[in-house]
């Protein structure tokens, strides 16, 4: 029976609005009234905030709330695993660019005038920058309430570690570091929200996953989850930076408190500071091959630099530990990974999860016992590619939709038509 779709030339849907650039985005939406709404942001990664003084912001004609965490009517607490983040700062901030106070106004200008009006006084604290700063005796603790700045430890093992390198004819260990990355998605983060006369919150954003936004608003608006509408606009990019809240929450809380539409739109500069990133990580590998190619070991530690919220990173970390062994059959392996929490900028979802850093580390692996051994670069990979039948780094076994060994087929193919694959 023939298909409609799968193996199809289908038009995008949106393509068409989007090409002739008619697509609405939050940002280009306005309504009758409607205000403008910004944050303050920290310049510390680490203080204690001793007071806030908003009066003169209230003053500035054109202002018309000043909201800081003693207004929230919720909770003051946000997240998408774990509730860790504040929505406005009230004791201390954790990193440069938390929110310690909203303002509404007639125009951004004049938001960005009380913005400007508004001090804060601060007790600097000690700052944790790196993974073995946080996890050093005596470290100044990011959130005290935990006693600790490990935020979570995973382990992965298959097989018997020892009995595995017993085997290896060949062993090649190594530590790799990967870099913190910003997602740059063209469109920035914005958030429209209006507010009924039944006291309903209907926010329009730039997101990915309107219910999960819907989830941790309601909370901080003090209000039931069935009285706020999350609905997704068009969004222009957001790679896995938009998973996490950004302006929603802002935005509501402005309108709660205003009774009129607000928008808030972070700069570019904004954005830089505040949203998540991909996370940097060290990640120590052995692995050990036997004379004739076959892997038949790894053991490794995934450090992850967390910043200074979860975010789902303690998820991405431990998928990276789960995925260290590459698309590759090892039958003896030991991974532990490691979350850690820092106060830099907060690190979550990116596109790949954790899994692109781990491949740094294990295609790296793999170039280099090939090199030791004189195999192909090729041969090594097709020799160990899983395979229905075989077990991946938990020990499942599939028995379908295993494709990396075709792949890697099909690519030499490719590049042999072109001029060569390189041996």
């Amino acid at each position: 029976m023939g298909l409609k779709t799968v193996g199809q030339r289908v038009p995008r849907v949106d393509g068409l609005t989007k090409a002739v650039g008619q697509a609405v985005y939050a940002g280009d939406m306005e309504m009758p009234g409607m205000l403008y709404g910004k944050a303050l942001r920290s310049a510390y990664a680490h203080a204690k905030i001793l007071s806030i003084d908003t009066s003169s912001a209230e003053k500035i004609p054109g202002v018309h709330v000043v909201l800081t965490a003693k207004d929230i009517p919720g909770i003051n607490k946000f997240g998408l695993a774990i509730l860790d983040q504040p929505v406005l700062a009230a004791d201390k901030v954790r990193m440069r660019g938390d929110a310690i106070a909203l303002v509404a106004a007639e125009s951004g200008d004049i938001a960005e005038e009380a913005l400007q009006a508004i001090k804060v006084s601060y007790e600097e604290l000690p700052g944790i920058y790196t993974i073995e700063a946080g996890l050093a005796d005596n470290a100044p603790l990011i959130h005290e309430e935990m006693g600790t700045n490990l935020l979570q430890h995973t382990k992965v093992r298959k097989g018997n570690i020892q009995e595995g390198f017993a085997r290896a004819d060949v062993v090649v260990e190594n530590t790799y570091y990967t870099q913190r990355a910003e997602h740059a998605y063209l469109e920035p983060e914005t958030s429209l929200a209006t507010i009924d006369v039944s006291g309903n919150v209907t926010i329009w954003t730039s997101t990915q996953y309107v219910f999960r936004d819907r989830r941790q608003i309601a909370p901080v608006l003090g209000i039931p989850t069935n009285r706020v509408r999350v609905i997704q606009a068009a969004t222009g990019g957001a790679f896995g930076g938009k998973d996490d809240i950004t302006t929603e929450i802002q935005a509501g809380l402005l309108a709660l408190k205003t009774k009129r539409p607000v928008r808030v739109t972070w700069s570019r500069a904004e954005s830089m500071v505040c949203s998540t990133k991909r996370h940097p990580m060290k990640i120590w590998c052995k692995t050990g091959a036997t004379k004739d190619g076959r892997l038949v070991a790894l053991e490794g530690t995934v450090y992850s630099d967390k910043g200074a919220y979860c975010s789902i990173g303690h998820f991405i970390t431990k998928k990276a530990g789960l995925h260290l062994s590459g698309p590759y059959h090892i039958p003896h392996i030991s991974v532990d990974t490691f979350a850690v929490y820092t106060n830099n900028t907060v690190s979550g979802p990116f596109r790949g999860f954790g899994i692109l850093q781990s491949a740094l580390a294990h295609e790296s692996q793999m170039d280099m016992l090939a090199e030791r051994l004189g195999m192909s670069p090729w041969e090594i990979r097709m020799l160990n590619a899983l395979r229905p039948g075989l077990s991946n780094a938990t020990g499942q076994v599939f028995d379908s939709s295993v494709g990396i060994y075709d792949t890697l087929v099909k690519a030499k193919e490719y590049l042999d038509r072109q001029g060569g694959a390189e041996e």
